[in-house]
């Protein structure tokens, strides 16, 4: 080996860069792609009764913003083939979903968190004709894009444009040979960056083997693939010491349910992510994948059954964990405590009655603060555990501690933990696993850290590279002990393993969003009246005949949507709450009519009034004990009617 470590190092990143193009060697353009739209957002049922469809090519454009384009396609797999697994390599520079037969097979996407490939068939014969057809979202994962920085409609070529459209033979031994070495090398460069003197026996291991591996593989003769597989095999086989971190793992595709996006379109982000969740369970058995917020099962349950059926299906196998029991992921400073009590009412309600089972942890991690009494509620909500991590970008008081017990007001307790990654949205990287052992704050008192990988916020969640890094991480020395685990196995694991726990009393304050109180007065304005108007309706009704059980659950539901964590702020754009006017709109409609009529005036609240009303077309002062009827009295002398 040189002794020009960087030479030798860049070498082998080089080597292993161009062993990547060996994936898919073999690839065929299709030829007969058309395409129909623009469209809204059209069903796939709809998508079938499209007419006017053209021929696609290479390079064409497509706008304006949040239009959908349908594709059709249908191809001959070479004869040549025979055997090997086909796969669709697919870039329009934009959000977008595979179907085939009428099923969600996977979302594509090549904007952020690159995902341009989806496997079409698993083994083919060869000369025989797949068709597909993809949905086109001319959106980026964070919403609508002005290209290259031209002012918005002056762009010389639109954001969303066909870039790639083409069939692929997948090379699994090129695959695995690729991951392999990536880690390997990717791991060493990290270990040279920092330099550390434990890792340097190690590393310079590392960067010897690696050069044998470089000057074994000839990537234009297959015969020497084997070899240079054996020097990584070998690499892989050595394992940590006694005591390490133990990092639990879990997939994560954060969704926020309305942001830079319309909620309509977060309902077809549920789509891509999920359908690709479910898919990449299927080929990675140790896989697991966390999703929050009941409301975006709910729109899957009832837009696409096919797919629900498919998530149960991976729940059931303890794959797809359902987490965080609550309807959305909520506000926790505006909503009263009453709605944050539904929130847990609704979410652990749907995932008992559809999945068995209720949440034992609050899954919060993008809010913007925690009141103080949030330990009570979850108490209360059957939850004693509690995950979030957005305490890690307050501008000046960073957290003390990752792992925690929280007290609230009245002195009720849940375990806390904050990823020490410092992210909802971890990237699977080598130098991200290294960076939770780096940063975790209480190494003195426990030994286990989570970790949430995957692209969120506008969804998408772990790629296929990231679940190949984790694999091959497990127990290499240079990482933390690395395996997936549900948000329980893991919170079990930290429970037992935890000594001298601190407490944190109080409010989580958020030191970085400001504004949250104020922005966006219409939504504030019309929350608080909507849950007075509840209130009201309840308690009115509690006592009368017929109880509007279901009409008043479907009022709960707007609501609680509307208290999502990017709508209820002010943090969303203006699309979201003209959305958000009309919910409420519809709600004070509908609710109104569910007031029972009458001439009786009765107090709602809680406390004893003496006020001055309108009432039977005059004014009259009159005096209400807490919950009970108004009777007109006679007012004090301070008042002149």
């Amino acid at each position: 080996m040189l002794r020009h470590p960087d030479y030798t190092r860049d070498r082998i990143q080089q080597l292993v860069r161009r062993l990547r193009g060996k994936i898919y060697a073999a690839r065929l353009p299709v030829a007969d792609l058309q395409v129909a739209g623009p469209v809204g957002r059209i069903s796939f049922a709809e998508a079938q009764r499209l007419t006017g469809f053209r021929p696609a090519r290479r390079g064409d454009q497509f706008g304006p913003a949040w239009a959908t384009f349908w594709f059709r396609a249908a191809v001959t797999v070479p004869a040549g083939w025979a055997g090997s697994r086909v796969d669709l390599l697919w870039d329009s520079q934009s959000e977008a979903t595979l179907w085939v037969n009428g099923r969600s097979v996977q979302g594509l996407n090549m904007t952020q968190g690159d995902r341009p490939d989806a496997m079409l068939l698993e083994r083919c014969a060869g000369g025989e004709q797949v068709e597909f057809q993809i949905e086109m979202a001319c959106n980026r994962t964070f919403g609508v894009s002005t290209g290259s920085g031209y002012p918005t409609g002056e762009e010389p070529v639109s954001p969303y444009h066909l870039r790639r459209c083409e069939l692929a033979s997948f090379d699994p031994v090129a695959w695995d040979l690729y991951w392999d070495a990536q880690v390997l090398t990717e791991l060493e460069a990290e270990l040279a960056r920092e330099d550390a003197t434990s890792d340097k026996s190690w590393q310079g291991w590392l960067l010897a083997r690696l050069n044998d591996f470089a000057n074994t593989l000839d990537l234009e003769r297959r015969e020497t693939w084997a070899a240079a597989r054996e020097i990584l095999r070998d690499l892989y086989a050595h394992r940590n010491g006694g005591r390490c971190v133990e990092l639990s793992a879990i997939g994560h595709a954060h969704i926020d349910t309305a942001w830079l996006w319309p909620l309509a379109e977060t309902h077809r982000k549920c789509e891509r992510t999920f359908s690709t969740a479910t898919a990449y369970l299927r080929d990675y058995p140790e896989y697991r994948f966390a999703s929050s917020q009941a409301y975006q099962y709910a729109v899957i349950q009832q837009r696409n059954p096919d797919l629900y059926a498919r998530i149960q299906e991976c729940v059931a196998r303890g794959q797809f964990i359902p987490v965080g029991g609550t309807w959305i992921e909520p506000d926790c400073n505006i909503p009263s405590g009453e709605s944050l009590g539904r929130q847990f009412l609704f979410g652990q309600r749907f995932f008992e009655k559809e999945f068995g089972k209720r949440c034992r942890e609050f899954w919060n991690p993008d809010v913007f603060g925690y009141n103080g009494q949030l330990p009570q509620i979850m108490r209360q909500a059957g939850i004693t555990r509690f995950l979030t991590q957005k305490l890690s970008w307050n501008r000046f008081n960073k957290p003390h501690h990752h792992t925690f017990t929280w007290r609230g007001i009245d002195g009720s307790e849940v375990l806390t933990h904050f990823p020490p990654a410092d992210t909802y949205n971890g990237d699977g990287s080598i130098r991200e696993l290294r960076l939770n052992v780096k940063n975790y704050k209480d190494h003195d008192r426990s030994r286990e850290c989570y970790y949430l990988f995957g692209h969120g916020d506008g969804g998408g969640g772990p790629t296929k590279g990231m679940l190949e890094v984790l694999r091959r991480a497990a127990d290499l020395p240079g990482l933390p002990r690395t395996a997936q685990r549900t948000a329980e196995e893991f919170f079990d694991r930290l429970e037992r393993d935890v000594t001298d726990r601190p407490v944190i009393w109080g409010e989580l304050y958020f030191e970085y969003h400001r504004g949250t109180y104020t922005s966006q007065a219409a939504v504030k304005r019309h929350n608080r009246r909507a849950e007075q108007l509840l209130h009201d309706i309840e308690f009115l009704r509690a006592t009368m005949p017929n109880y509007p059980r279901d009409e008043i659950n479907a009022l709960w539901r707007t609501l609680l949507l509307n208290q999502f964590h990017d709508i209820l702020p002010g943090s969303s754009i203006g699309e979201v709450y003209a959305d958000s006017a009309r919910q409420f709109a519809e709600l004070f409609a509908a609710g109104e009519k569910l007031l029972p009529a009458g001439s009786q005036l009765v107090n709602t609240t809680g406390f004893a009034r003496a006020e001055v009303v309108e009432h039977a077309g005059t004014l009259q002062f009159v005096r209400a004990p807490p919950y009970g009827p108004a009777v007109v009295a006679e007012p004090p002398a301070a008042v002149r009617l």
